[in-house]
């Protein structure tokens, strides 16, 4: 089975348990907008489709000490949700890029880290002196999220902006000890990108940080639930 890429271009906000999504629509940036201008499109949205709450359970893979999440890379296997699979992150290939996600289909509960995703964190895993490195890969997180996205659409029915509300409790591994918190994530849609998706990230996170969001003060889901 072959996976997929893709460039993850988001912003993650902590909120509070009372605090409520926003009405996001009119939300936009105009032709040209973020630094330089140019003739880039203009980008506003004209509607928001709210999906079902969704369970998503996700197991999060990394060596004794960390070595991936210090290296800014996340390797799990999750359940639920529209895109339920092996998620594979690595860090940005340039400054301020998004993060490049590597897909692999879902395969059987007692599946191992596929082959294909080892390979990409081969010489990462090597320098721990542990043989192949892949050995040392053990379950390290269990992360159970209660996720509610937002679906921020064009005029033409592209999604712009996906806004998931995100309830999240994490159960760290080694210790069984507990940790909960809210958060929201605003990912870029397909093909939204360059300086007109930062300036409508931008646009985007003064309106939700009047509604109470704060800019996340970790990098990932995975460092909060393994932080002390």
């Amino acid at each position: 089975m072959t996976g997929t890429e893709q460039i993850e271009i988001e912003r993650k906000y902590d909120v509070d348990d009372e605090a409520a999504v926003p009405d996001l629509v009119g939300v936009g940036v105009g032709a040209g907008a973020g630094a330089g201008g140019g003739a880039g499109r203009a980008l506003e949205v004209a509607r928001v489709v709210l999906d079902p709450a969704a369970s998503l359970s996700a197991t999060y893979h990394d060596t004794p000490d960390h070595r991936l999440l210090g290296a800014r890379v996340t390797l799990r296997r999750r359940t639920g949700g529209h895109d339920a699979g092996w998620h594979l992150k690595l860090p940005p290939e340039v400054a301020g890029g998004g993060r490049r996600e590597v897909h692999h289909p879902l395969g059987a509960d007692d599946e191992p880290v596929p082959a294909a995703l080892l390979d990409r964190v081969a010489a990462l895993l090597a320098t721990g002196g542990d043989g192949d490195g892949a050995s040392a890969l053990r379950p390290v997180l269990l992360l159970e999220t209660r996720r509610t996205a937002h679906h921020l659409l064009d005029g033409e029915g592209h999604e712009l902006v996906e806004v998931a509300d995100d309830g999240v409790r994490a159960t760290r591994v080694a210790d069984g000890r507990v940790r909960t918190w809210r958060e929201w994530e605003a990912e870029l849609g397909p093909g939204v990108d360059g300086p007109e998706g930062d300036a409508l990230l931008d646009t985007l996170a003064s309106r939700l940080r009047a509604a109470g969001a704060r800019p996340s003060a970790h990098r990932s889901k995975l460092a909060l639930g393994l932080g002390d």
